[in-house]
């Protein structure tokens, strides 16, 4: 089969010999329609690739929306030929095949092409991640990429009465109110947590952290209010080891939740709700203004490019030379097959 392989740091291999992935009893191998590349981990992947032991272990290529080809003996949630997408797969989806386990697989409706489909794979984080917003909350989300959009539509359908959002980048803020914020905040590179909280203002019952990156994170222990919840959803594969101040946090009696779902039972659960979401909502989700460019599968250098002109794949001590995300861009699919 084709596929795209990260053989090294910044070194993608294209090759038309791959072997298709052999699956389990609880595994899935689904013919890929199209993956969308991670603005985050996949990119961090790239660019750190043997400097980092954890982005020689991560799966590049991991959102991914497909056709069931196989199923294993004792898979009895889909079947061949169904329309899935997938929350975390085994192999990567820049390939023509890719397997993954049953729990990992979502039901995606005919009426939704594979190229917005692969971007469900952020439907249950956001669920999961959002778990503490009750009816309503006030809710601050730093960070306007797409998680942090898919957060805002999930935080909205939880019931939060009020959602502020923040970026670098006027342009997703514009999408922010197309997708229900009630407020938007565009903020310098440079500043620091209290012009946040100035332009913010404090006293949220949820701050969601959807960009990974010590300065944001002390943002949201700032806009919380006392006993407030801080949600860590932007993934920290840059600044890996971020300080906090202690005191602040227990003075404040602040909550933390992380949005990765740590079990089988957590992963099964958010799946459930993000199929019922999707079959409901279809493409209500704005999954289309999410969707800013498609690749073929030999053409993936030039995605990771565009999106590599990004401020966070570097560390906050060695700032790089972007100062705000790339251009009109929040999700990029790859697709392996020529349409």
């Amino acid at each position: 089969m084709r596929q795209a392989r990260l053989a090294g740091r910044r070194d993608i291999r294209l090759r038309d010999d791959a072997p298709v992935p052999e699956i389990g009893p609880h595994d899935v191998l689904i013919r890929v329609g199209a993956c969308t590349m991670c603005n985050r981990s996949d990119l961090a992947y790239y660019h750190y690739h043997g400097l980092r032991d954890h982005c020689a272990t991560g799966c590049f290529g991991h959102e991914i929306a497909g056709t069931v080809h196989a199923v294993g003996d004792r898979v009895t949630r889909t079947a061949p030929g169904r329309r899935v997408f997938v929350r975390t797969p085994l192999t990567s989806g820049y390939a023509e095949f890719a397997a993954a386990r049953e729990i990992a697989v979502g039901a995606l409706p005919d009426d939704i092409p594979f190229e917005r489909g692969a971007i469900l794979q952020t439907l249950p984080l956001a669920v999961h991640a959002t778990r503490g917003v009750r009816l309503g909350d006030r809710v601050a989300i730093v960070g306007q990429g797409p998680i942090g959009l898919m957060a805002l539509q999930v935080a909205r359908l939880r019931g939060a009465a009020e959602i502020a959002v923040a970026d670098l980048d006027p342009w997703r803020l514009e999408r922010s109110v197309l997708l229900g914020a009630d407020r938007t905040v565009a903020v310098d590179a440079s500043a620091g947590p209290d012009a946040l909280l100035a332009a913010l203002g404090g006293d949220f019952d949820v701050a969601v952290e959807a960009v990974g990156t010590p300065h944001t994170l002390a943002a949201c222990m700032d806009l919380v209010r006392q006993n407030g919840l801080v949600v860590f959803l932007g993934t920290h594969h840059v600044d890996t080891h971020v300080t906090i101040d202690m005191v602040k946090w227990e003075k404040k009696g602040l909550r933390a939740h992380a949005s990765a779902e740590p079990t089988d039972a957590d992963r099964a659960a958010a799946m459930r709700v993000a199929e019922r979401l999707v079959a409901s909502l279809g493409d209500r989700l704005h999954l289309g203004d999410l969707l800013t460019g498609v690749y073929p599968l030999e053409d993936i250098q030039l995605a990771v490019d565009r999106l590599s002109a990004s401020p966070t794949l570097y560390p906050a001590a060695e700032p790089g030379p972007h100062r705000t995300p790339p251009a009109e861009t929040l999700k990029i699919a790859i697709c392996p097959e020529p349409s």
